[in-house]
């Protein structure tokens, strides 16, 4: 599948995911087109995430679980929940960035690093 295809696809499946979240009852107004853009760009991260050889795979399994389970306008509106909560300091046209605040916001908890040794002590 080409970029753009790939691309529209994307798109087309965030508006249609988007749309069918807010047509439940306690949601009757359509979405913006900026809801609409950002939930294209998260689905567009989240499914080059999972395609990826260089993401690892509790991540993938943290994103997969995370779509399974929420639909995308709920993970775009946590993601920007994150990011303005952290204001200048993630760049939305920055993919390794965005897919760290999508992870983070769907739950993916890097494992603690093992400590550095403690240099042994001068005699």
């Amino acid at each position: 599948m080409g970029r753009a295809r790939g691309t529209t696809l994307a798109a087309i499946l965030a508006i249609g995911v988007l749309t069918a979240a807010r047509s439940a009852p306690a949601m009757a107004a359509a979405p913006t087109k900026a809801e609409v853009d950002n939930a294209a760009h998260v689905l567009r991260v989240v499914m080059t995430a999972l395609q990826s050889n260089e993401v690892e795979q509790p991540v993938k399994r943290a994103l997969f679980d995370c779509l399974y389970s929420n639909s995308i306008g709920e993970i775009s509106a946590a993601s920007d929940k994150v990011i303005a909560a952290n204001p200048g300091k993630v760049d939305r046209q920055d993919a390794s960035q965005m897919l760290a605040v999508i992870a983070g916001a769907c739950g993916y908890r890097p494992a603690p690093s093992k400590p550095a040794p403690r240099p042994a002590p001068k005699r």
